[in-house]
């Protein structure tokens, strides 16, 4: 091949790679998030109070000293929530015309923190300083069960704590808002908009206790029973946790923001990209725990872009 020939071809490849398309019709990737959508609040002293449909609890002090489900002192507390990682991917159509492309897109988060439930283990003096209303939590010592993945054994992405999980699926339509250089379109700009479900273990909550142990809480005990026979009982609060971690069984709605930035070089079918989104839920991601979900998720991942 001579000089001229080889300078020919080299020529006709570099106005070939100039002309060639440089966004990829389908892509796909994987990604790792940071997740600030979330935050919980402790609870405050003792936690949220349990209630029992079909429980009494009998102190033994005579007259009026039988307490009713609804007053037993038991309560459900929830600390140090913190998120411990967050993963995902998506798949996306580009160069539609009019709305540049579409995208799907799967994000999965694993959040955890101390959950336990304290139940009077005994009373502080007999007859109890208030006689005038048994259920006075200055009546009790309490005593506590720590509602934790290592307290009972289970295995949950390697966490010890109590979990909550939410796997966020999500809809886009993008946007491109700057791409250069002109021809080559190495870097890209672009927004979009979409909606936005998400399905999510749920927290633990009094009404989580109480459906799960709705069973076995029945007649009626004293204070020395409820513990080793009911809220102290390993197997039975095993099943409460066990009820977190079965399953994404809690449905939600929203609409997410989206900005992005992906840089891909011609002809190689790699990029990498970060997504920006803003969530904006329809409404709270657990029915009885305020755990937020407006904010802002943050994607950073590679991509094949075919």
């Amino acid at each position: 091949m001579t000089r001229h020939s080889k300078h020919f071809l080299c020529a006709a490849a570099f106005v070939l790679a100039m002309n060639m398309p440089s966004a990829a019709l389908i892509g796909i990737g994987v990604h790792y998030g940071l997740d600030y959508t979330l935050g919980m609040k402790n609870t405050v002293g003792l936690g949220d109070q349990v209630t029992f449909d079909s429980l009494k609890l009998d102190l033994g002090q005579g007259a009026g000293s039988v307490i009713s489900g609804a007053e037993i002192p038991a309560y459900v507390s929830r600390t140090n929530f913190k998120s411990d990682f967050a993963f995902g991917g998506k798949i996306y159509i580009d160069v539609i015309p009019f709305i540049d492309a579409v995208e799907v897109s799967a994000d999965f988060g694993v959040w955890d923190y101390v959950g336990q439930i304290y139940y009077p283990s005994g009373l502080k003096s007999t007859p109890p300083p208030n006689t005038q209303n048994y259920a006075d939590t200055a009546n009790f010592n309490f005593t506590s069960e720590k509602l934790t993945l290592n307290n009972f054994g289970l295995g949950y992405f390697g966490l010890d704590n109590t979990p909550y999980a939410k796997l966020q699926l999500d809809a886009t339509i993008r946007k491109y808002i700057v791409r250069f250089p002109k021809m080559l379109k190495v870097v890209n700009i672009y927004g979009g908009a979409g909606f936005t479900v998400n399905f999510a273990t749920p927290m633990l909550s009094n009404n989580l206790v109480q459906d799960v142990i709705n069973e076995d809480a029945q007649g009626t005990k004293t204070v020395s029973t409820l513990g080793t026979s009911l809220l102290g009982n390993s197997d039975i609060m095993k099943g409460v946790v066990n009820k977190i971690i079965e399953g994404l069984t809690q449905p939600s709605y929203g609409a997410h923001i989206d900005l992005g930035l992906m840089v891909k070089i011609p002809v190689v079918p790699l990029g990498v990209y970060v997504d920006g989104k803003f969530m904006i839920p329809f409404g709270q991601l657990d029915k009885y725990v305020n755990i937020g979900g407006m904010g802002v998720l943050v994607n950073a991942g590679v991509a094949l872009a075919f």
